[in-house]
């Protein structure tokens, strides 16, 4: 999130069972001065140690029943931190948090590893010693200081003699040991990269929850724009109306958003049936559900598509959550869902002056991130790369999971009016068009992409804003 999250510091200490949890706040030693926690998501943690401990005496942790007590493991120096029932960190399934201290010296919050302005790491995780311990420790009301037995190894002309030597000093806020990185990783993650989960979705799911947008909110309001980032981030679609029906109003919208990415087939592209095209979307054939761009390496995490002009017959939009498709396939057939996360399937566009190929498996699973992508575009297939004997289970699965794409009690229509825009999420929201006849009145799209990451970047500031009563 580098501004993610927007990595606000503030000691608001929100409940870590809300749904969406404060960004917490790394204390300094120097003048208070608050520092970001971009920089400590990686690092080495212990969770959980069943070794022989040694408690703290800290005069800090009796005057206040909701401070931790501490133990420092005395085999590996691991600290294991028991959070009392009464603090506000306290998990159930969850009770004492486990660190280890290569990690915490790693991500010392103060001015000297973490620079004030830029909120960047002043070092190398390589020249913490593997040897370093704590050679003392307060449990305070603010956080955790900890003072180092070494310092920073390799430590170069150019660079602060002081880091080389023992005897450093850090100070960590309880919102970062207990809050952020006190649950599991995945909860971390939820916390500080605001991973919230999806929501599943149906035909009639999403004619009750589908969202309108009225363009001038979403672009002349932050409240507008979070109503629609949300949406995105939770059904991964939500459509503008009263968007102005000019050739490059879609550009405007999308920016809202983030930069746009530019493709071969330009900034911003034109779906309009034409001769001899190079695309089938440039047809008037019925498009089938699919994602763009899957022969690219990196495909466009969104799409936005804008009507400016629609009176024929047909042509009417269909929309598809393929994680709805992927989480009915993991219940119903796991040895298929297992084969189409394992079996690399091959796309490609080569027509023209463009040659496009990569293979991907169908559902990809991404434990490290949280997340789940699918890739899912009949028209831009390839021959299979695999062996013979593979073949038959792969189209096994692959028929199994159309049949739940194609199921229309799963599948959102709508027919685009002008001024309308859609605006979806190209790896998770399958899309399609029925056939028009195009010799009874014109239909005219517009469209482009944006990178996931420029949505992820304006969803976690937005919602960080919202957090923090900005509007």
């Amino acid at each position: 999130m580098l501004r993610h999250s927007a990595i606000r510091l503030a000691t608001r200490g929100a409940s870590l069972h809300a749904t969406v949890k404060t960004p917490l706040q790394a204390v300094s030693l120097v003048k208070s001065q608050t520092l970001p926690t971009q920089a400590r998501a990686a690092g080495l943690r212990a969770l959980g140690t069943s070794q022989r401990l040694f408690s703290s005496s800290s005069p800090a942790y009796s005057q206040d029943a909701h401070l931790p007590s501490l133990q420092i493991n005395k085999t590996d120096s691991t600290i294991s931190l028991n959070i009392p029932k009464g603090s506000k960190y306290y998990r159930p399934h969850h009770p004492a948090t486990s660190l280890h201290p290569i990690w915490l010296r790693d991500n010392c919050p103060c001015p000297a590893c973490i620079h004030p302005s830029t909120r960047q790491k002043l070092h190398a995780s390589s020249q913490v010693p593997l040897d370093i311990t704590v050679t003392s420790h307060r449990v305070l009301p603010e956080g955790l200081e900890l003072t180092w037995s070494k310092g920073l190894d390799d430590v170069g002309d150019w660079e602060e003699p002081a880091k080389s030597q023992p005897g450093h000093k850090s100070l960590y806020s309880w919102d970062m040991v207990l809050g952020s990185y006190g649950g599991s990783p995945t909860e971390h993650r939820q916390s500080t990269r605001m991973n919230h989960k999806p929501i599943l979705w149906d035909e009639a799911m999403m004619k009750e929850k589908v969202l309108w947008l009225d363009y001038d909110e979403y672009l002349n309001t932050r409240e507008g724009l979070h109503k629609g980032l949300k949406h995105l981030q939770e059904y991964g679609l939500f459509f503008l109306r009263g968007v102005p029906t000019k050739d490059d109003e879609i550009a405007t919208a999308a920016e809202r958003i983030g930069h746009l990415r530019h493709t071969f087939y330009g900034r911003t592209w034109d779906v309009k049936s034409v001769p001899n095209a190079k695309n089938i979307a440039y047809t008037n054939l019925n498009l089938g559900l699919h994602m763009d761009l899957l022969y690219m390496e990196s495909p466009p995490g969104l799409q936005l598509l804008h009507s400016l002009e629609n009176s024929v017959p047909g042509g009417t939009s269909i929309f598809m959550d393929s994680f709805k498709a992927v989480e009915l396939l993991k219940q119903e057939h796991p040895e298929d869902y297992a084969i189409l996360t394992k079996t690399p399937t091959t796309f490609h566009y080569r027509n023209a002056d463009n040659h496009l190929h990569y293979n991907r498996p169908t559902i990809a699973l991404d434990p490290m991130n949280d997340t789940l992508t699918v890739n899912y575009a009949p028209p831009f297939q390839g021959p299979l790369e695999l062996p013979a004997e593979q073949m038959q289970g792969f189209y096994r699965a692959l028929r199994r999971f159309a049949e739940y794409i194609e199921r229309p009690s799963l599948q959102f229509r709508h027919t685009m009016r002008p001024g309308e825009c859609m605006v979806f999420a190209n790896r998770r929201v399958l899309h399609a068009r029925t056939a028009f006849d195009p010799s009874k009145g014109n239909r005219h799209l517009k469209g482009c992409y944006v990178d996931l990451d420029m949505f992820k970047d304006k969803y976690r500031t937005t919602v960080q804003a919202k957090l923090d009563g900005e509007f």
